[in-house]
């Protein structure tokens, strides 16, 4: 140290504005002297070079023995935005950081708000933390009112991270504290015309052989004299053989009774298939409620233009269901043959 601190010295002398100088006095004087000065000299260094990794590595150090994070965080994003080898070790500071004291939310909060290029790392790698999805839920609230609020990609990866470990009271709570997306009618979308949704809410339509979904923002022509139909729709075109689950969205109610209630109509076809919009707790439990659709037997001329209502009362329990699925499934299958069936403003109302 001794030997070190002399020669640098010596070289600062000579060359005031030798950085690797000073960023040694300033190790030297950290290590074996006062580290407030230590501080001040190490600060120069890293204003001099935002490449100096030795000197910012101390002033993070230093920094949150001190409790700065605003400065500690800000070093370390100095090192984060250059170098990608040094992340895993950077985002485990700022989850240690966060999870040791929660007064560092805030000003990693500020980081992310900058969207760094190293933000979509650092918020996969929570995922792979033992406890990092509540970090994720964490900052995910304390930004939702800022202009870096999470994305709706980033969003749902949260929300699936939530649901699929089965944290359904966390889910529910950055949810509604986010309020994206928030159902206006215990369904999101039931109108079938947002083009994106936030998984596990909003419509995952089924995509596989012998079928396809569509939801569109034209819900097709009615037929002649008829009234107009809704603005959007969903359409299924179908064989009339596969069994898959056509589409199903994430639902979060409370217990207690609900009516289902909405608008189809047949386009073409006759079949024995029949199809189902079914309410189960969680995501393969048991039914709640079904309400079927059967293809007519035979198809009168303009008839397929119609559109009829439908609504369909079930109950929430009490006790292992505290969410629910909402899923469109085809039954009874039968001998090829094309079917065509929409779905219009489908509702779920609470009822006293």
């Amino acid at each position: 140290m001794d030997n070190a601190d002399a020669l640098a010295r010596m070289a600062l002398e000579r060359a005031p504005f030798t950085l690797s100088a000073l960023r040694v006095v300033g190790l030297v004087e950290g290590e074996t002297g006062d580290r407030a000065l230590a501080d001040e000299i190490l600060t120069l260094a890293g204003n001099w070079s935002l490449r100096d990794d030795s000197s910012h590595g101390w002033l993070i150090e230093n920094r949150l023995r001190r409790g700065d994070y605003g400065s500690a965080f800000a070093h370390a994003d100095t090192l984060a935005r250059r170098r990608a080898t040094l992340q895993p070790q950077i985002f485990d500071l700022f989850a240690t950081a966060v999870e040791s004291d929660p007064r560092a939310f805030p000003f990693l909060a500020g980081e992310l708000a900058d969207d760094p290029p190293w933000r979509t790392g650092f918020l996969r790698s929570l995922y792979r933390r033992e406890g990092g999805v509540s970090l994720a839920a964490q900052i995910a609230i304390l930004m939702k009112d800022s202009s870096g609020r999470f994305s709706d990609a980033e969003l749902q990866q949260l929300y699936l991270a939530l649901y699929s470990g089965g944290q359904i009271d966390a889910l529910r709570q950055v949810r509604d504290a986010v309020g994206r997306p928030m159902p206006r009618s215990g369904l999101v979308d039931g109108s079938f015309r947002e083009s994106e949704s936030i998984l596990p809410f909003g419509w995952k339509l089924g995509v596989g052989a012998g079928y396809s979904v569509a939801a569109l923002p034209d819900a097709g022509p009615t037929s002649q004299g008829a009234e107009e139909g809704p603005s959007g729709a969903l359409r299924i075109a179908h064989n009339g053989q596969s069994r898959d689950v056509l589409a199903e969205q994430a639902l979060l109610l409370s217990p207690g009774r609900y009516r289902l209630k909405g608008l189809w109509r047949w386009e073409l076809g006759q079949s024995e298939m029949v199809f189902a919009w079914q309410v189960i707790c969680g995501a393969s439990g048991p039914a709640v409620e079904d309400v079927r659709f059967r293809a007519p037997s035979q198809s009168a001329p303009g008839d397929e233009a119609s559109w009829q209502s439908f609504d369909q009362e079930f109950t929430v329990p009490e006790t292992s269901c505290a969410s629910q699925t909402i899923r469109l499934v085809g039954e009874n299958p039968g001998r090829r043959t094309n079917l065509i069936i929409w779905f219009a403003q489908l509702e779920i109302a609470p009822l006293p």
